[in-house]
């Protein structure tokens, strides 16, 4: 196991810094954070996919690995599972999330901090990692700055980002919409502030001095129908959370979600490279 500097023990560097626009949604209330429970990378799940991507990417390096917005942990508990020799450190501007993921145990060390002004020196990491982030941060290119600032020259990232404004997706074409506000549900309900693209992504990481390597996708029209069914659901809940029209509501997504969440796995795994998708898989290495 590598040795961990005593910079990532320490479990406090006076606090993450917040912008306003983070602020607006509250990353301290229990009911929206993220990264609880298991993933394991046989499983046949969207989210089986993202780790088994993740662990290919980053095969061929060893060393420290930062992981963004690791929330309650799940996916640092996955890789301790299968990188233990890995050293591991998680960071999540949510101080009850990180709480949690103490509690939990494994998956390393893990720190309050914001993914936008992160505490560690200059090319301290091997690895950098984050799963759905950059759609929740103000400034997308700041947080790349800072991962090409803390990843040691040769090092790689990898990281799966949602692109809410891909050309040809149903999200896209719902842009303008009032009938399925899609975008206000996303930023209300999880906080999600950024329509991003594939181009907009590679941009900033190349901008950045990251050099793209290997781009894969997930959440094609199978899959983004299931997001707009789980979505449309969560709205008409938090107006109607009980009574028969809850019990419809709540009968109709899982009319959707049954075959939509196992036809979403296979179109992922079969589609892979094709780009009309709101997932993206997205590998980057750091020039020398």
């Amino acid at each position: 196991m590598f040795s961990v500097s005593w910079w990532f023990v320490s479990p406090y560097f006076g606090g993450p810094e917040v912008t306003e626009a983070t602020a607006e949604f509250d990353y301290e209330d229990a009911s929206t954070i993220q990264g609880r429970g298991s993933i394991t990378a046989t499983e046949r799940t969207l989210g089986g996919i993202r780790l088994r991507r993740a662990l290919g990417a980053i095969a061929d390096w060893r060393g420290s690995c930062l992981l963004l917005g690791c929330g309650a942990g799940r996916h640092n508990r996955a890789l301790w599972h299968y990188r233990p020799d890995l050293a591991l450190v998680g960071t999540d501007l949510s101080e009850s999330a990180i709480r949690e993921a103490r509690r939990a145990g494994d998956g390393g060390v893990y720190l309050v901090a914001d993914a936008a002004a992160n505490p560690f020196p200059d090319g301290a990491f091997e690895i950098a990692l984050l799963f759905d982030l950059l759609e929740h941060v103000p400034d997308v290119g700041r947080v790349v700055g800072e991962i090409a600032r803390v990843l040691k020259p040769g090092g790689v990232f990898h990281g799966f980002v949602p692109l809410e404004a891909q050309p040809g997706t149903l999200f896209r074409a719902l842009a303008d919409s009032e009938r399925i506000p899609i975008h206000r549900w996303k930023r209300d309900h999880v906080g999600h502030i950024q329509r991003l693209t594939t181009d907009d992504v590679t941009r900033a990481f190349r901008a950045h001095g990251l050099a793209p390597v290997d781009l894969s996708y997930s959440f094609g029209p199978i899959g983004q129908v299931h997001d707009i069914v789980d979505y449309w659901g969560r709205e008409r809940l938090r107006h109607e959370p009980e009574g028969r029209s809850a019990a419809l509501t709540r009968l109709a997504q899982r009319a959707v979600f049954f075959p939509t969440w196992r036809l979403a796995y296979w179109e992922a795994a079969l589609l892979r490279r094709v780009p009309w998708a709101t997932g993206l898989h997205f590998t980057a290495v750091k020039r020398a």
